[in-house]
């Protein structure tokens, strides 16, 4: 077979055909630890790592940084590592820098599904600068999992130490806390060492000398808020030590916090430490025989021997309190508590016993707990509550029944509807799912195009959002209507039982009343569950 010429075959055109690359809205997050032990990872330098790797990408722009600063990478829960994630779900953002992986999390678990699930997701692109980690280029493979493991295994090691030397400063006894208590200051050369703060420190004198002459803590608290003494955290506060309101107590001293500074050993000389312990990042109190006492470890603000007369006195009037009681005819059933609220000042009011054959009464305390004028005289007695329960519920007598038949009635006739539309969505999900699967492979097999792939999707997921949305809502719907019939049933249960017998209990009272505010002219508001509901049916009666 003779050959062919190939003198003669067509030249192809080289023009360069221009190729369109995506352009990212780079996130740079950036985080220092509360510890800071690791050298070169302060938030400058994080941030200059990243803008010089931004600056020699040209498919990359930075949109925003993100910044914590004193926060633990082994939770999530940060303020601008949240923000950040809004902004990508939005779509502000579609790629996420950070200097190395540990910057991000320390949560080997969290940070794997954060950077192996949900970013991807959401279409957001991750880099790891320093650990030569990009999304892009694929899974990572064994690195970022391991990585990640050796983030926490080193956060958990930094906690541990940290909690250490914490250990060995209460045992010397030195001070851990991070504020000084009332009436001293930390030590500006040694954070661990406590000086007298001479102003606060006249105050906590004042308080003990009062208490030395027999002055009860009621008597104390009245007259430092006469006197308009700053309480402990308006005094700090306006020294400049607190700078967060949500840590500023009421503005007005309460006999609990006489109570403790009078039997805190601090102003003793003493250092009484390790009187809490974190369990699953809660705090728990721990009993007095494990506290740790160390004596004579800083300036005293009374002399040991006040301090001891006075723990004398207060454990006599402690004695004298149980006598008291012991020696007093029992109280009768407190079927009211924690429901009788005073209506000016929103205080709980105090139940109290005008004699031994018990005649009782709420009383608002404020003027005697805190100052003359801090309330009104508030009171009533407890039998003219009772009688108020007693009128209102017959007066919804009817409203009760009717809607606990009413409730009765329906709740099987929705629960079917619902369930009824919970199958249709179900079956349009499962259709939608399998239109979303054709569509990848009609545009696998270029019978539909990549711009009419995206918007057919993105239909198909924004209906599969809405519909997942309203089941959501019918499943929700679903269960609060069986847990407010159980209620409505115990609430008409307990109705019935109290009218009937004409007899309250706290059991029933906690299911049919939400409080009773009371007013000084005596007169008081009932709000009972339900009630609303319960003035509807009464005007469809009437």
């Amino acid at each position: 077979m003779a050959r062919k010429s190939r003198k003669n075959v067509g030249v192809v055109d080289a023009t360069p055909v221009a190729v369109v690359s995506t352009v990212y809205n780079a996130a740079a997050y950036i985080r220092l630890s509360r510890d800071n032990a690791k050298r070169g990872d302060s938030l400058e330098t994080q941030r200059d790592i990243i803008e010089n790797f931004i600056a020699a990408s040209p498919d990359i722009r930075l949109a925003d940084v993100y910044s914590d600063n004193q926060t633990t990478g082994t939770r999530f829960e940060r303020p601008a590592f949240q923000r950040m994630m809004e902004d990508a779900g939005s779509g502000r953002i579609n790629c996420i820098i950070v200097k190395d992986l540990s910057r991000f999390g320390r949560n080997a678990i969290d940070a794997g599904y954060y950077i192996e699930k949900q970013l991807p997701a959401m279409g957001v692109r991750f880099i790891a600068v320093t650990d030569s980690f990009d999304s892009l280029e694929g899974d990572g493979g064994i690195l970022l999992p391991l990585k990640n493991v050796i983030a926490e295994s080193y956060a958990l090691d930094i906690s541990r130490k940290c909690r250490s030397v914490q250990r060995q400063n209460i045992r010397d006894g030195r001070f851990v806390g991070r504020m000084a208590p009332f009436g001293y200051d930390k030590d500006p050369e040694d954070c661990r060492r406590l000086i007298v703060d001479e102003e606060a420190a006249g105050i906590v004198r004042r308080i003990f000398g009062w208490a030395a002459e027999g002055t009860g803590a009621g008597e104390i608290v009245r007259r430092l808020n006469k006197a308009g003494v700053l309480p402990p955290s308006h005094y700090k506060r306006e020294k400049g030590l607190i700078e967060n309101m949500k840590l500023v107590g009421k503005t007005f001293w309460q006999k609990r916090t006489v109570t403790g500074i009078l039997t805190d050993r601090v102003y003793a000389g003493d250092m009484v430490q390790g009187k809490t312990r974190t369990v699953n990042h809660k705090e728990i109190a721990v009993s007095p025989d494990e506290w740790v006492c160390v004596p004579n470890t800083h300036e005293s603000v009374i002399s040991r021997e006040d301090y001891e007369c006075v723990q004398l006195l207060l454990r006599r009037a402690s004695g004298k309190d149980s006598e008291a009681r012991r020696a007093a005819v029992p109280y009768s059933p407190h079927v009211f508590k924690g429901k009788v609220f005073c209506a000016h000042r929103g205080q709980p009011m105090h139940r109290r016993r005008q004699n031994k054959d018990g005649v009782y009464w709420y009383r608002c305390e404020s003027q005697w707990k805190f100052h003359r004028d801090a309330c009104f005289v508030v009171s009533v007695k407890e039998a003219e509550l009772q009688e108020g329960v007693f009128t209102l519920l017959g007066k919804y007598a009817g409203a009760i029944t009717g809607g606990y038949i009413r409730r009765e009635r329906m709740t099987p006739v929705k629960d079917a509807a619902a369930e009824g539309e919970l199958k249709e969505i179900n079956a349009r999900l499962s259709q939608s799912g399998r239109f979303l699967k054709s569509l990848y492979e009609h545009m696998l097999g270029s019978l539909i195009t990549a711009e009419e792939f995206s918007a057919m999707k993105a239909r198909y997921e924004s209906e599969i959002k809405a519909l997942s949305r309203r089941a959501d809502e019918i499943c929700t719907a679903r269960r609060d209507r069986a847990s407010g019939f159980a209620s409505y049933c115990a609430f008409s249960d307990a109705a019935a039982g109290a009218l009937n017998g004409h007899e309250l209990t706290a059991e029933s009272i906690d299911r049919l009343v939400e409080k009773i505010l009371v007013r000084r002219d005596k007169s008081f508001e009932i709000v009972l569950r339900f009630r609303d509901e319960f003035e509807q049916e009464v005007e469809k009666v009437g």
